[in-house]
């Protein structure tokens, strides 16, 4: 009998902690940027760049939804 994971489960298991490891990237990447530097607090800036900083963030948002999408299904057959 075979040792270990068969490879389609061992890919999958891989898709999954690559999509929240990069979901999780995003979320503390907007976080620290939106809460620290004070971006995304009204009021501490321009409305400007308050309302640059939430488009830059929709922005990154749909690019994390696509390349999660391809991610998902260049590998699904």
């Amino acid at each position: 009998m075979e040792q270990g994971w068969d490879s389609e489960v061992s890919a999958f298991f891989i898709r999954i902690v690559n999509a929240i490891a990069v979901t999780i990237i995003w979320m503390l990447s907007a976080s620290t940027i939106g809460l620290y530097a004070g971006l995304a607090v009204p009021g501490r800036y321009a409305a400007w760049i308050t309302t640059l900083f939430y488009v830059l963030l929709l922005a990154s948002f749909v690019a994390l939804l696509r390349y999660l999408r391809n991610a998902w299904k260049k590998h699904h057959h």
